[in-house]
């Protein structure tokens, strides 16, 4: 479905594109080890039943993905993998209509249900239905601060065997009307009192930000070799040059970062083309002109380029002389810790060869394509080392 059927609804469509692209690989990746795999939907949000419209919810998107990752681990693995989904409204009349759909719709190899309530009360009877040993995804749509709230979700971090994609909304911490508001607010999502003198400026909300993240990676534990990891990707305000919402990744999986990095590539291309729409729909407005192509259609299939010297730079606080392996888990711990993604890195490492600061030792020359393979050899990577030309 296109960018221009979303219309007023934009932020909307580039979360239903994330659970597109990120959802089915991940689903694929975790299916060849797992036999029952759950997908919870904290806030399945205002649901609308029939016709057209049901086909654009997370609801409807969500099952589709799960009946086409059991068809697709059936055909190329033999696996008959179990998925469950189990979606979370709080207003009676909505859920009304999601309980009639999930009752008149099916999708084969998955079992749906839904629950009447505020996700933050129903807690024990979520983690009821989880189990103790099924691989959960858990997809949170904060409505309210409660919703991120670092305490509220500690059972859920605390589960083993879960992920979490949480909506982030800093437009509701950050708009408050002093700085004791503030504080208060960030201790009751935080879970403790945080010093937030350095929280000023432009660079405000990055630090918030960071500091959530922190926090939350902090409460989730470590599971044997695996430790807790946490990706982010901003929803850009289509009309804006600002955030309408963070989505924040929690994992222990390296993997499952790059694959997110990877998604949340696509979907910077497609947050440009639903601004240039945007855009377009507010100029045609204005002058109440319509145009002759849509705005989307002269929007590049290639991501934006950032500045490439910060990221040689930073590969070259990486490498050494003496050869050193990056696998999954290296991009990984690169991508979480600059936001930065994964074709950036490629791109900046290939620059290196070509000025002589770098080199990849298990190529015999310069590749066109991906200069580090960090899947190659079981997902250790490939031997790569700075050079001194």
């Amino acid at each position: 479905m296109s960018a221009a059927v979303f219309r007023g609804r934009e932020a909307e469509y580039i979360k239903h594109e994330l659970l597109k692209a990120y959802l089915e690989p991940l689903f694929m990746i975790i299916g060849q080890r797992e036999q029952r795999i759950g997908f919870i939907d904290c806030s399945a949000g205002t649901w609308r039943k029939g016709g057209k419209d049901s086909d654009d919810t997370s609801v409807s998107i969500s099952l589709d993905i799960m009946e086409q990752c059991h068809n697709a681990l059936l055909e190329k693995f033999r696996k008959n993998v179990q998925f469950r989904a189990l979606f979370i409204e709080k207003d009676k009349e909505s859920f009304g209509r999601l309980e009639g759909f999930l009752e008149s719709e099916s999708r084969g190899g998955v079992e749906a249900q839904c629950l009447n309530g505020d996700f933050c009360d129903l807690q024990g009877k979520i983690l009821a239905w989880c189990g103790n040993t099924d691989f959960c995804f858990f997809m949170i749509d904060a409505v309210e601060s409660r919703h991120i709230a670092i305490p509220n979700l500690r059972p859920f971090l605390s589960r083993p065997s879960s992920e979490l994609l949480i909506n982030f909304m800093f437009e509701s911490i950050l708009h408050v009307s002093d700085q004791t508001s503030l504080e208060e607010r960030l201790k009751a999502i935080l879970g403790k009192a945080q010093n937030i003198s350095q929280a000023g400026g432009e660079d405000r909300e990055r630090f918030l930000f960071n500091l959530y993240r922190r926090e939350l990676k902090a409460s989730a534990p470590i599971i044997g070799d695996a430790v807790p990891r946490c990706a982010h990707m901003k929803i850009l305000h289509p009309a804006k040059d600002r955030s309408i919402y963070d989505l924040v990744y929690l994992t222990w999986d390296p993997m499952a970062i790059v694959t997110f990095m990877e998604a949340s590539e696509k979907l910077e291309i497609e947050q440009r083309k639903v601004s240039a729409l945007a855009r377009q729909s507010k100029k045609v407005k204005r002058s109440g002109q319509l145009e002759l192509f849509s705005a989307d259609s002269f929007v590049e299939d290639e991501p934006m380029v950032i500045d490439l010297t910060k990221v040689k730079e930073f590969w070259l606080t990486k490498l050494s002389t003496a050869p050193k392996q990056f696998g999954v888990a290296e991009f990984a711990d690169m991508a979480e810790e600059t936001g930065w993604f994964i074709d950036d890195f490629q791109k900046a490492f290939q620059e290196l060869e070509r000025e002589g600061r770098a080199r990849n030792l298990a190529s015999s020359g310069m590749r066109t394509g991906n200069p580090v393979r960090y899947w190659a050899n079981g997902n250790r990577g490939e031997l790569v080392q700075k050079t001194m030309g």
